[in-house]
């Protein structure tokens, strides 16, 4: 007999790359979803971010363009079939080398590639998924583009893009198999007071 699947997505968390700590309140809310596993697209930085969030449920993880700078080695993808819904994990850089394409012309042109050009490539890299989880643009995003759905969760570290609020989101799988997908964002402690 199927249950029912929460699972709790992750990305661009940047510890020890852009922010000291995975924030305090992020972990608290995580571990508030009573998740059944937890996904983390990439730019995870550091170790210490899966050993936490695997203390809160059983954690999956790949790398991203700043894993790979920082020499922190994670699967590219990671693939689950969950209550029948095949389910791909990405960071959604495609490889280093599209990540410095996609940066060279940004340079020129002053202009990243859009979401949909990411979405497309991941689509033909993964082309039998049902849902592509995926991070590296700092966006939230939930649509079905070539029969795909794809889902990014934002950022999960306090940053202009975000309001400075870690986000972060909600993946259920009903045991038919419905999929739901619901964004969340926390509003970080204040700073210690000395």
């Amino acid at each position: 007999m199927t249950t029912d699947q929460r699972i709790v997505i992750l990305a661009d968390t940047h510890v020890g790359d852009r922010t000291p700590a995975i924030e305090p309140a992020l972990l608290r809310a995580i571990e508030a979803e009573q998740p059944d596993r937890i996904f983390h697209a990439g730019d995870v930085c550091t170790p210490e971010v899966i050993q936490e969030l695997s203390q809160i449920a059983p954690t999956d993880a790949v790398q991203g363009n700043r894993d790979w700078f920082m020499g922190y080695h994670l699967p590219m993808e990671c693939h689950h079939h969950i209550n029948g819904v095949r389910i791909t994990l990405a960071h959604g850089h495609i490889s280093i080398w599209q990540w410095f394409l996609n940066y060279v012309f940004l340079f020129l042109f002053g202009t990243m590639s859009s979401h949909r050009q990411f979405q497309k490539k991941l689509a033909q890299k993964y082309p039998d998924s049902d849902v592509i989880i995926y991070g590296h643009i700092h966006s939230r995003q939930d649509e079905v583009m070539d029969g795909i759905r794809f889902i990014n969760p934002g950022v999960g570290y306090a940053e202009r893009r975000n309001q400075f609020k870690p986000q972060y989101s909600v993946l259920t799988i009903t045991s038919e198999g419905e999929i739901r997908a619901e964004f969340k964002s926390v509003e970080p402690d204040p700073p210690a007071s000395v």
